[in-house]
């Protein structure tokens, strides 16, 4: 599936349209779809953004990273999320890291102070209540 003329219309380079980096004229960072429609090119700065699975990816990295490519050496973009590489049995797993259940004993530790600061403030207090009755 192409992008359609109206998605066209709207896109534009990120780097030609923000901040420090944004471009002069009304209309700054037009795209143009190349290498049968997998690659947007942007006029003004020459920045190349792939098109991944039917979605463009604008991201200003991804445009730099190609900008010196020539059109007709930029290679098929490839998928938009790159799957793992499933392990054989022959690799081994640490098998080492303990999983407990229950709470952390962090937790504890946290608990254990907040009632300390409690009682401590409660016998501050009592002994302000105490001083002002004498």
């Amino acid at each position: 599936m192409a992008i359609s003329s109206e998605l066209m219309e709207i896109l534009r380079c990120p780097y030609c349209v923000s901040g420090k980096t944004r471009q002069p004229g009304d209309d700054p960072g037009r795209l143009e779809l190349v290498k049968d429609d997998t690659w947007l090119v942007c006029v003004d700065s020459g920045h190349k953004y792939p098109i991944r699975e039917d979605v463009p990816v604008m991201l200003i990295e991804e445009g730099e990273k190609w900008k010196e490519t020539p059109v007709e050496e930029l290679p098929e973009p490839g998928n938009l999320v790159e799957s793992s590489p499933t392990p054989t049995p022959s690799e081994s797993y640490d098998t080492t890291v303990s999983h407990r259940s229950g709470p952390d004993p962090l937790i504890f530790v946290a608990i254990g102070g907040v009632v300390v600061l409690l009682l401590i403030l409660f016998f501050i207090l009592r002994g302000k209540h105490a001083t002002v009755e004498e």
